[in-house]
Order: C-alpha cells, then sequence, then structure tokens
C-alpha cells in the first residue's frame, strides 16, 4: 500500500525516476491536477471525447452519472427515473415559503407563507409562518394549517356542491317520513316509511328502513311527513314551535291537524309542520 511508504522515500522515488524534476517543483505540483495530468499524458484534451471509439459520432462527452436504484431493486433492474429520496432535511426545506391557510384559532383563515420549520424531539412539527395580510410573524402547529392550493380546491367543491344541492331545514333525527322519490335506489324503498336515524351533514341524512336496513345519502326532496294514529306522538317540525313535542289529537280541514303539545295546550298545525316521531 503506497500509505504504507515513508513520504520522504515516496519524494526520493519520484525525484529519481524523473530526472527534470527538483525539490521544488515537487511541492508545486497541485495534487488537484493530479488526475487530470494523468488523463492528458493518455490524450485527453477539454471538451473532446476520449475513448478507443473517440472519432464517433457517438462518443460520449459527458461521463455516465450514478443513478441511484429505488428501494428494494437488485442488479439488472433499471433504475427509476422518477424515485428521489427525500430525506429529514429535505422535506424540512421543502415545505419552507409554501402559501398555506390557517385552519382554526385566532388566526382562522388568515393566509400566510411558512418561513421556517421548528422541529423538537418528541413532539410534532411547528410552523413560523408569516401573515400575508399584515407581515406578522407567528408560530403555530403544522396540524392546524393547509396547503393553500387544496384549501382553495375543497372550497370551490363545497361552493359547486351548496348551488346544486339544497340545505336540511326540517329534516331531524327521531322522526318517521314516507319516501316520495320512484328513482331513489331504484324505486326499492318508494313509498315506505323509513326512520331518520343521523343527519350526515347540512344537505343529507341517513334513515333505517322497516328491516332495520341503512339507508344513507337521502335529501329532503325525497321524503315527505307522516302522521301517526290518534294519540300518537308528534315532533313540530317547522315554525314558531320547532322542536316541541305532542299527541296528535285529528285531522282538520285544509290540510291542518290539531295537536296537544306537553305543556297541555291545544294548537292548529299546518299538516306539513307535523311529523310522527319513531
Amino acid at each position: 500500500m503506497i500509505n504504507d511508504v515513508p513520504v520522504q522515500e515516496r519524494k526520493n522515488f519520484t525525484l529519481s525516476s524523473k530526472p527534470d524534476n527538483t525539490e521544488e517543483t515537487y511541492f508545486k505540483a497541485p495534487v488537484s491536477q493530479f488526475a487530470q495530468n494523468l488523463l492528458q499524458k493518455m490524450g485527453f484534451q477539454e471538451g473532446q471525447p476520449i475513448g478507443k471509439n473517440s472519432q464517433k459520432s457517438t462518443a460520449l462527452l459527458k461521463p455516465i452519472e450514478f443513478q441511484s436504484r429505488g428501494d428494494r431493486e437488485g442488479l439488472g433492474v433499471n433504475p427509476m427515473k422518477t424515485y428521489k429520496y427525500i430525506g429529514e432535511k429535505e422535506k424540512q426545506e421543502s415545505e419552507k415559503f409554501q402559501d398555506v391557510v390557517i385552519k382554526s384559532g385566532k388566526y382562522k383563515k388568515m393566509k400566510g407563507v411558512i418561513v421556517d420549520v421548528i422541529k423538537i424531539q418528541g413532539q410534532s412539527d411547528t410552523y413560523l409562518i408569516e401573515l400575508k395580510s399584515n407581515g406578522e410573524k407567528i408560530k403555530i402547529a403544522a396540524d392546524q394549517v393547509v396547503d393553500a392550493k387544496l384549501y382553495k380546491e375543497e372550497k370551490s367543491r363545497s361552493r359547486s356542491k351548496s348551488k346544486s344541492q339544497k340545505q336540511l331545514k326540517w329534516i331531524t333525527s327521531g322522526i318517521v317520513v314516507k319516501v316520495k322519490n320512484k328513482h331513489y335506489q331504484d324505486g326499492k324503498f318508494y313509498n315506505k316509511n323509513i326512520s331518520i336515524s343521523d343527519v350526515q351533514d347540512e344537505y343529507t341524512f341517513s334513515a333505517l328502513g322497516s328491516h332495520g336496513e341503512l339507508i344513507e345519502d337521502l335529501k329532503e326532496k325525497d321524503v315527505k311527513v307522516t302522521l301517526p294514529k290518534k294519540g300518537g306522538r308528534v315532533c313540530i317540525i317547522k315554525g314558531e314551535f320547532k322542536g316541541e313535542f305532542g299527541q296528535f289529537v285529528e285531522k282538520k280541514e285544509k290540510k291542518k291537524v290539531l295537536v296537544k303539545l306537553e305543556n297541555g295546550r291545544l294548537f292548529e298545525f299546518e299538516k306539513k309542520c307535523v311529523c310522527r316521531l319513531i
């Protein structure tokens, strides 16, 4: 091994093998040009291809670069061109200068830019965010922000949904309604009573069929109110007494019904304002 040969001995050998070399030229030769000098002695010229077929058009001017293989890719597999390992440092750098929107808290819905990622061992990441409105810099947990582009897309989808669907006005859990939409689930539940079990969101609700089957994604336009037999319990679903319970007394003229509320008072309601309780 060359490292096992003392430096002085190596120097003496070099000087003796090249009579024109002196001790002064030995120390002047920069180590960084050692490999380049070797190549030049073999005919290398900067900007020109090297090798056996250097005169052909297919000769390489640039060296063949190393391409790392992806996880579990062995010899004989073409390296994944799109594969890129993102380490902790690279990931941290990629998050910087990202436009975000704050989801909750004091700065809810405010826009900002991530200027730094603060990492503490054993804790979730914290972002240092510069608010776009006033330039103020705040620290906030990473799970309290969302990418500005994703936020915009979600908001756009929400607006589209609100335009195409009507919000629930009288639907509430615990009442019995009748399916009036012939096309809902190909008419499987048409003209059948179902019990509302849960309000899924501001547009849809779920219910249980007569055999306990779960029926989801119902809309208000799909159903209508039902009334119990005389003496049955009802819920007021519209108007001044919305949310109150009572006892169904009888039907009246002009689509009105008489209900005895829990306080003992009798009131006439429009039929569409009263619904049977489960």
